[in-house]
């Protein structure tokens, strides 16, 4: 069962986590790419037909408890630690077939779409207005 937090800790929790990764590679000494330690996908949800409230519990039981999801007005936005693209797209792909039709999401990858918390965040937000058509916080 993932973790809800308010909006407002997204940053800070994302660049503890940026930290994390970091040191955990350092201290293990990796020469080889392990994406259950070196990548964190960021996701937006946008809720169009109901509040992110309704949403929010099967979403976060379907969820693992490693994962963080940041309610705001008229999105979800979930941190999801150690998945790297293709584990992002079998997550989003899975809610989507649990939520059913008019399901949207956009999503960056770190450290391939930006190597600190505000570079992800810009590009999230950037590719939120993109592909979603919706300004994000």
């Amino acid at each position: 069962m993932a973790q809800v937090l308010k909006r407002e800790f997204l940053e800070s929790l994302l660049n503890h986590e940026i930290k994390e990764l970091l040191r955990i590679r350092t201290q293990l000494n990796l020469a080889e790419h392990v994406p259950e330690i070196e990548n964190i996908t960021l996701a937006v949800i946008p809720v169009e037909s109901t509040s992110p409230a309704e949403v929010l519990e099967p979403i976060r039981d379907v969820l693992r408890d490693s994962d963080v999801i940041f309610p705001d007005s008229n999105n979800l936005i979930l941190l999801l630690p150690g998945t790297d693209e293709m584990g992002a797209l079998h997550i989003l792909e899975g809610l989507s077939d649990f939520l059913g039709e008019g399901f949207r999401f956009s999503y960056v990858v770190y450290p391939r779409d930006g190597e600190s918390a505000g570079e992800l965040l810009k590009r999230l937000r950037d590719r939120t207005l993109s592909e979603l058509g919706i300004s994000m916080p």
